[in-house]
């Protein structure tokens, strides 16, 4: 797609010509990030994957360094991470268009931002709860023989952090890094049934996708079903996102009660039908409430 003209690029700033620009810009949608406005422009620097890599690094090195040496000015940052005041002043500039780092309006020097310790708590709260799952995993797959799971909640969605399959020869699959479907799942379901009024159309937009003959579609069941997981502490997938497969997930709460993960169990309708789908609903809600507590208690005072 061709760019012409002085367009504002929203990453770097840059507002020159795009044909005397050294960078390479191109547009793209940021729907979720960019509600007021459907186009952005983006810059790319340079064409190749090494020369984009390295924009990276120093952009993560500039991060680095103001987390250990404090606020800087740009020729300090340059100098520190090995680049031209130039570079410098533009990656600084995109990291705080992106929340990562502030600018003193008076000393012009660059400080960490906020976003970056909600970042590095989100990180340590996921490896809090992985590890004290981690054993509750391995026995609910040894006590129920079917293939066990972790997901964690975040702000789009949620993502699984962890497996525990089960020794029989036809077991479910998780694949770990990928996200729930949060209406056609038991995970997505035990993640947000507790959200904050206007969370749940953010990742569950519509029109609810259609996987199954028995997904739910309609958002007024979907609610209906989210109060159901309320009342009862666990989630059902009656073979809602693949045929034949049947789940259930409990939500994990942290600091304050809210959900920040969510423990599941999936198997083929083969072994799992409805009365023991149901009761492997009742374990995980146990299960969770075990995860939870250790979560409490090494919450800091």
């Amino acid at each position: 797609m061709q760019i012409s003209g002085n367009t504002e690029c929203r990453r770097c700033g840059d507002d020159r010509p795009l044909a005397t620009n050294p960078y390479r810009h191109a547009q793209i949608l940021f729907p979720k990030a960019l509600p007021d406005r459907q186009l952005s422009v983006d810059c790319i620097t340079m064409t190749t994957g090494e020369d984009r890599g390295g924009v990276l690094l120093s952009g993560l090195a500039m991060l680095e360094c103001l987390g250990e040496s404090g606020p800087q000015g740009v020729t300090q940052l340059a100098n520190a991470i090995g680049i031209d005041k130039g570079n410098a002043h533009r990656i600084a500039k995109v990291l705080i268009n992106q929340g990562f780092v502030d600018q003193d309006v008076a000393t012009k020097h660059y400080r960490l931002a906020p976003r970056t310790i909600q970042l590095a708590g989100q990180a340590l709260r996921q490896l809090d709860v992985r590890q004290a799952a981690d054993d509750v995993l391995a026995r609910l797959a040894a006590e129920t023989g079917e293939s066990t799971h972790l997901a964690v909640r975040t702000p789009d969605g949620g993502v699984y952090v962890a497996q525990v399959k089960a020794g029989n020869r036809l077991s479910v699959e998780t694949e770990i890094g990928s996200s729930p479907i949060i209406h056609a799942t038991a995970t997505g379901k035990a993640l947000y049934a507790g959200a904050e009024p206007g969370e749940l159309e953010l990742v569950a937009p519509e029109p609810l996708a259609k996987f199954t003959s028995t997904t739910i579609t309609d958002r007024s069941v979907l609610d209906a079903d989210l109060a159901t997981v309320r009342s009862r502490g666990y989630a059902v997938d009656d073979e809602e996102l693949n045929p034949d497969i049947r789940c259930a997930a409990a939500p994990v709460t942290g600091a304050g009660g809210k959900t920040v993960a969510a423990v599941g169990i999936s198997g083929p309708v083969s072994r799992v039908d409805q009365q023991r789908l149901h009761d492997l609903g009742v374990r995980l809600r146990i299960a969770a409430a075990e995860i939870s507590a250790r979560l409490s208690w090494h919450q800091p005072a």
